[in-house]
């Protein structure tokens, strides 16, 4: 790609206009834009936009402009193979202009968007679309302004180009060693070219059949009416149980009480892989991620899906808990877990929590303590509010570090993994022993009626 070209693309423009951002220049082919003043969101944690163990070669050139990247695959041809969403978001642009040829670009939340251009034929995706980490957006080619088959990648940080990271690890692509390419200007000669192996390794969840397993029956595995989707959650009030799913980014609830019958509560728009629920003083809350950012929907309010403001957050890691009438939220953002509390304006903590899945995450409340589960190296960890949430390892090993549910059951402490496509219990009473229940799934949540312990699988 070249460097500086002072083209205005129509179709850019109005793009970028619809989410209040004013067009400035075309650097390459991509627009870098002035977004309102505003203080971006903690980093999400980008991954290359490419399968898992693929490994890249990142480069630039003189003149390319600063911090913008390009792509070719280190193991053949990389013509026509397939570009993955780096993160979660919401696709702005999904088209065609003389630059970039057919591009994309995804606003992840907290001011963070991700481009993708040169791309062999016109995207799989649309504008408004949500997508996953890892979902493929296009595949690799050299349309518009291109000498080859490259992926052109360029990140921006509240609509300036900043050095992209991926799974934590700086690019290393800063300068283009000109400093007539603009609007920035990072001093140096050319970036030298490195190569990079994918952790882009998370699967886009499909819409699968939902089971229902208590204790009282041997776990057997019951499938909940036709009930599909990509993630479940789960709660008991009074003595209805009521079951939460995601199907193509919409939420909807089913009730034991009515048959399961599956009920589109309104919200949609959200990450297929994200999904907590409590309930306050008879009102339900649903918590979803769209676009990097927390929202709640509220029973009493019509499930009007309202944004928290917490930000910059996994869009595969969410729970929450009913804290003596305080709602509180759990995320992770760049590896670490932050609390946030309705009490205090939704201000997002880091708790110091540390180097754990971005997919994975369970809270309970136990005898007035506030009890957070994460997944470290296959390993569940424990931290809890009353020890300064120093992570604790509790031998429980081997597992996904894609699925994690909890509860307590009658003071007792209970985790719920996946080893092997299989659910395994593990109670703090029995030194976290961790069981076979015998019920099949990949992900999985936990709520118990009258002592009886409760799972829904997918």
């Amino acid at each position: 790609m070249t460097g500086l070209l002072a083209r205005v693309l129509t179709s850019a423009r109005l793009a970028l206009a619809g989410v209040g951002a004013v067009l400035l220049a075309m650097v390459g082919a991509i627009a870098v834009v002035a977004a309102p003043v505003q203080a971006a969101g903690p980093r999400p944690n980008f991954q290359m936009p490419f399968p898992c163990g693929e490994t890249w070669r990142m480069a630039t050139y003189y003149g390319h402009d600063d911090y913008d990247i390009d792509m070719t695959f280190t193991g053949g041809a990389s013509n026509g193979r397939p570009i993955l969403a780096s993160y979660a978001g919401t696709v702005t642009f999904a088209g065609w202009t003389s630059g970039g040829g057919w591009y994309v670009v995804i606003d992840h939340g907290g001011g963070w968007r991700t481009s993708y251009a040169h791309m062999i034929e016109s995207p799989p995706v649309r504008a408004g679309q949500w997508v996953s980490t890892g979902q493929q957006i296009g595949r690799v080619g050299s349309t518009g302004n291109s000498t080859g088959p490259h992926l052109h990648y360029e990140l921006t940080r509240d609509g300036v180009k900043t050095e992209a990271y991926f799974n934590g690890v700086p690019s290393g692509i800063t300068s283009d060693g000109s400093p007539n390419t603009g609007p920035l200007y990072v001093s140096g000669p050319v970036s030298s070219a490195r190569n990079m192996t994918s952790q882009n390794c998370g699967q886009v969840s499909s819409n699968r059949q939902v089971y229902e397993s208590g204790s009282h029956s041997g776990w057997q595995m019951l499938p909940v009416n036709s009930i599909t989707g990509s993630t479940t959650a789960s709660m008991v009030m009074g003595t209805n149980k009521l079951l939460y799913t995601v199907n193509d980014g919409r939420v909807y609830e089913a009730a034991s009480d009515t048959g399961w019958r599956n009920l589109w509560t309104g919200i949609s728009g959200v990450s297929n892989n994200a999904l907590a629920v409590i309930h306050v003083d008879g009102v339900k809350y649903i918590y979803t991620v769209i676009g990097g950012m927390v929202h709640e929907a509220a029973s009493n309010n019509g499930w009007r899906n309202l944004n928290t403001g917490i930000s910059g957050v996994s869009s595969n890691a969410l729970a929450a808990i009913n804290f003596n009438g305080v709602k509180i939220i759990y995320t992770v953002a760049g590896g670490m877990v932050h609390e946030a509390a309705s009490n205090n304006g939704w201000r997002n903590l880091n708790s110091g929590i540390s180097g754990v899945s971005p997919n994975a995450l369970a809270a309970i409340s136990h005898n007035g303590v506030k009890i957070v589960y994460t997944v470290i190296g296959g390993m569940v960890h424990e931290a809890a509010s009353n020890s300064g949430w120093r992570n604790l390892n509790s031998g429980i090993s081997g597992i996904s570090p894609d699925a994690l549910a909890a509860m307590d059951v009658n003071g007792v402490k209970h985790v719920y993994t996946v080893a092997g496509g299989m659910v395994h219990e593990a109670a703090s009473n029995n030194g976290w022993r961790n069981l076979n229940s015998g019920v099949r799934g990949t992900t999985v949540s936990a709520t118990s009626l009258n002592g009886v312990k409760i799972l829904y699988t997918a």
